[in-house]
């Protein structure tokens, strides 16, 4: 049987990089670990947690992005990161707790859903790209849309950038009302 082909590609944050697979690894959803106790229920995320170095991780249906230390190098990890990922999909378990799936916080309002919708169609898919991900979080009464960033924009030194150049300026010029994003 051929060997599972995992793409390693580079992202803006320096300490992060995405593994794209050929399989689906989740139906559906993004789904954030940021440190080992958060990944007891998910296999994937917790075998790559026992590698040393790895910081962060970010599961979606084809790509895992991982966020390592400083101290170490991306020459060390990457083998061990493949061999985790291989064996993983090896045991046909679930890479996830689908429970844990990283969604919108709150969408009371009409306005909050709209941004919601623009936020999952226009800027989930695009920061994807880099191995990220964007959460809505809230909109304040001042009409300040909140976002978290996550996966490879988490610690990502272009974050500033891509929230004031990029994540806000789509979301003003779509919504007039807004007065701004903040990520929290």
């Amino acid at each position: 049987m051929p060997l599972l082909r995992i793409d390693t590609l580079p992202t803006p944050n320096p300490d992060a990089l995405m593994f794209k697979v050929e399989v689906p690894l989740v139906e559906r959803g993004t789904y954030e670990y940021v440190a080992p106790d958060k990944a007891v229920n998910s296999p994937l995320p917790r075998m790559l947690f026992t590698l040393a170095g790895v910081a962060q991780v970010l599961v979606t249906s084809r790509f895992v992005t991982v966020n390592k230390v400083p101290q170490y190098d991306w020459p060390e990890l990457v083998p061990g990161i493949k061999g985790a990922i291989r064996a993983h999909l090896d045991t046909g378990e679930a890479a996830v707790d689908v429970s844990e799936v990283v969604t919108a916080l709150d969408t009371d309002s009409e306005l909050a859903r709209q941004i919601v919708e623009l936020i999952d169609e226009e800027i989930r898919p695009a920061v994807a790209q880099d191995g990220g991900d964007c959460q809505f979080v809230g909109l304040t009464d001042e009409n300040v849309v909140q976002v978290r960033l996550i996966g490879s924009c988490a610690s990502c030194p272009s974050a500033t950038a891509t929230l004031a150049l990029g994540i806000e300026r789509l979301i003003v010029e779509e919504f007039p009302d807004v007065q701004g994003v903040i990520q929290v």
